[in-house]
């Protein structure tokens, strides 16, 4: 059976994660989110898997906080069966403590292989109700070699240039903020959500190192910015991008894109991970079609439920 250990005990079984959004840091920074804060392993045999999730409307949570949660392991070798006896046990954990459901979503295929192939296999043969999937993108760095592959993208980003726009690194708070301004207004204008203040991006920057980009344009506004964590030694996460007004007549998205792509591969990235261009499983079009034709792969995001009767 599951059992619940402290942050100490369970970060002596799972020294690393696999995503930062797992981390301990992370889900200790907003644990004020939910009821509880629950760390499951199992109290028979080896250790090789463990879950973070948070309690709230008596629900079992994962992420609670962040666009995707799931496992600890020791290796991407771990056995499918040793899977398959966590995810039993995660059933009978949930209904001794009487909870309604569980939601659980998995990181892309780019943080963890063999894992995601093998614990969705399992989930869909146990039971698990598969949601509607999310679509995310990601740039393979080692596929981008400094030119855009679509005529129409090369085009955009050459009438940039005959714009004259800059692509800077933010390094003061005041040019941040406005970046942070930029792609507020630009998803208030677009009907969506923005989950996190500036002043919450400033406290994940504790955990995370956060970088800040800007274009600006010939007379020095900025009109498109972008805001990326360093999440893992090989990927670059787009928490927030977009342009302005102005910006989307320069084309200062193809601009931006190209230069991105290009400071990360400098900089010795594997991939950028772009995220969704769903919400709740619905696609945007428009989105999803920018970032293929700017050198994205589009791949599934897998969300899993358990109702308990």
């Amino acid at each position: 059976m599951l059992i619940e250990v402290s942050a100490k005990e369970y970060k002596q079984y799972f020294c690393s994660d696999n995503h930062p959004f797992i981390s301990e840091q992370f889900v200790e920074l907003n644990k004020h989110k939910v009821d509880k804060l629950v760390r499951l392993v199992t109290d028979s045999g080896k250790i090789s898997i463990g879950l973070v999730a948070g309690i709230k409307e008596n629900m079992f949570l994962s992420p609670f906080s962040s666009p995707f949660g799931g496992f600890h392991y020791r290796s991407e070798h771990v056995f499918i069966s040793e899977i398959e006896q966590f995810l039993l046990e995660l059933r009978d954990y949930v209904k001794i403590n009487n909870f309604s459901k569980i939601l659980l979503s998995l990181p892309p295929s780019i943080y963890q292989k063999s894992f995601n192939a093998k614990v969705i296999n399992s989930f869909i043969r146990l039971g698990y109700e598969i949601l509607l999937p999310e679509i995310t993108c990601f740039v393979d760095l080692s596929q981008f070699n400094g030119r855009f592959s679509y005529k129409m993208s090369r085009n955009n980003y050459n009438t940039a240039l005959r714009h004259n726009l800059i692509f800077n690194a933010l390094t003061n708070q005041e040019e941040k903020e406005i970046a942070y301004k930029i792609v507020y207004e630009n998803r208030i204008q677009f009907g969506r959500e923005i989950h996190m203040t500036f002043d919450e991006l400033m406290q994940t920057n504790n955990l995370l190192p956060i970088d800040f980009f800007g274009v600006n344009d010939s007379v020095g506004q900025m009109v498109a910015s972008a805001i990326f964590y360093q999440f893992t030694k090989d990927i670059a996460y787009g928490v927030f991008w977009g342009d302005s007004c102005k910006g989307r007549s320069l084309k200062s998205m193809d601009f931006l894109s190209f230069n991105l792509w290009s400071y990360y591969k400098t900089a010795g990235y594997k991939y950028i991970d772009l995220s969704t261009s769903t919400e709740n499983g619905l696609p945007n079009e428009g989105q999803l079609w920018f970032k293929e034709v700017h050198e994205c792969a589009s791949s599934i995001r897998f969300c899993f439920s358990y109702n308990i009767q």
